[in-house]
């Protein structure tokens, strides 16, 4: 069962440590180049997504290459290695989340 939330499935390589969270609700931290790994819960493959809370600011680095979402809810694709820019209509710094749709 795909949900469209989810950016990450069992065995798929981590690109960014940090808090993830998996289709039962439970929340692990990961490292960078670990794989994901089953439910925790259950131990069958799962998806996982970033848990909530989970940003990044402008002018960071982008940990990999995706879809992002300002607060103000504008989606830009952005590539690994770029910088977050600033928010699109304002021209100010913001903070961006990865877009899971």
């Amino acid at each position: 069962m795909t949900n469209q939330q989810y950016e990450h499935s069992t065995d798929d390589v981590v690109k960014e440590t940090g808090e993830y969270t998996c289709e039962a609700g439970i929340t692990k931290k990961l490292f960078e180049g670990d794989k994901f790994p089953s439910c925790p819960e259950s131990e069958v493959a799962t998806y996982w997504k970033h848990a909530e809370g989970h940003h990044h600011n402008s002018g960071e680095k982008v940990p990999e290459s995706g879809k992002y979402k300002d607060k103000d809810g504008d989606v830009k694709e952005l590539e690994a290695g770029a910088l977050f820019p600033n928010c699109p209509k304002s021209g100010n710094p913001t903070t961006w989340k990865h877009d899971g749709n």
